[in-house]
């Protein structure tokens, strides 16, 4: 039988708020960085007070995916080399990968489930550079958390998430076609309360829940520029399905949406080849990544 009676708003904000909260170096660094009188000491000293996200940002700026001629060997040349902003999306990323850890998962690989997220971010960010976004960097980091309400969800209510599994097995759906058949909240909504929650910007939780959505019309009257960021993590997300890179918990490959790519200006035809050609050798140099990001070595 279905748990879809008890998710209800109150009930899900209610178990969401037993998840962890973000470290406060999250908030802190964010204030610094808005700030245009900041410089890279101030940045250095906030990061100081936490040695683990500290060490696991020396471990990517010196890994495979970033090649820095040399190699880095302090905080202070790490942040001159990647810049305020990436360094800020890279621990804001490690933080909430931390604080939706699961323990021993039965209903899908969480490895691959990261796998599948990081090479929607690569996507996202190559595709937000081609466009001339102002900050690829934020898109990295909206493709790579736009599906945790998935998580957020077996956290709450594990026998759900196997619902939609098994649905998704008998009759060929996708994850969002197999919440809805079942009448279970989506991990589109789920992840949108967690991320007002961790106070998370307006960009991430607008990603976050229209990420599935291709009609701008029915996007809740959000800005054109949030609009577009929404475009470029659907076409980031179809894009990493297509391409096979992890697994997020369907194997149902969706047609790209011809719109989008008219939105953002991509053609169909050879710019959209370009892309693909930019994002298949930037998922090469990930594995790295994925390790370090997700805890592993």
């Amino acid at each position: 039988m279905s748990a879809a009676p008890k998710l209800n708003h109150e009930y899900l904000i209610g178990k969401l708020d037993e998840l962890p909260t973000l470290p406060t170096i999250i908030y802190e660094l964010s204030q610094i960085i808005s700030d245009p009188m900041s410089s890279t000491s101030d940045v250095e000293k906030i990061m100081e007070n936490d040695v683990s996200l500290t060490t696991k940002v020396l471990r990517l700026v010196n890994s495979a995916y970033y090649s820095i001629p040399g190699g880095v060997g302090n905080l202070r040349r790490a942040i001159a080399y990647i810049g305020f902003d990436t360094v800020h999306q890279l621990i804001l990323s490690a933080s909430i990968i931390n604080a939706l850890d699961i323990k021993d998962p039965r209903h899908f690989d969480i490895k691959q489930f990261w796998t599948h997220s990081v090479g929607v971010g690569i996507a996202a960010e190559i595709i937000a550079k081609t466009i001339g976004h102002a900050q690829p960097s934020d898109l990295f980091t909206c493709g790579l958390i736009h599906d945790m309400g998935k998580l957020a969800l077996y956290t709450i209510d594990a026998t759900s998430v196997s619902e939609i599994i098994h649905n998704i097995e008998v009759k060929n759906l996708s994850y969002l076609e197999s919440e809805m058949d079942l009448g279970l909240p989506t991990h589109c909504e789920i992840g949108k309360m967690l991320a007002e929650k961790w106070r998370l910007p307006l960009q991430t939780q607008t990603v976050i829940l229209y990420h599935h959505q291709p009609n701008s019309m029915k996007r809740g009257g959000v800005s054109a520029d949030l609009s577009q960021s929404v475009d470029i993590i659907l076409l980031a997300n179809l894009l990493t399905h297509a391409l096979k890179f992890g697994h997020s918990g369907h194997k149902k490959i969706l047609n790209l949406n011809q719109e989008i790519m008219q939105r953002l200006s991509i053609d169909p035809q050879q710019g959209l080849k370009n892309l693909i050609r930019q994002i298949k050798v930037r998922l090469k140099k990930a594995v790295t990544f994925i390790n370090i990001i997700s805890g592993g070595n």
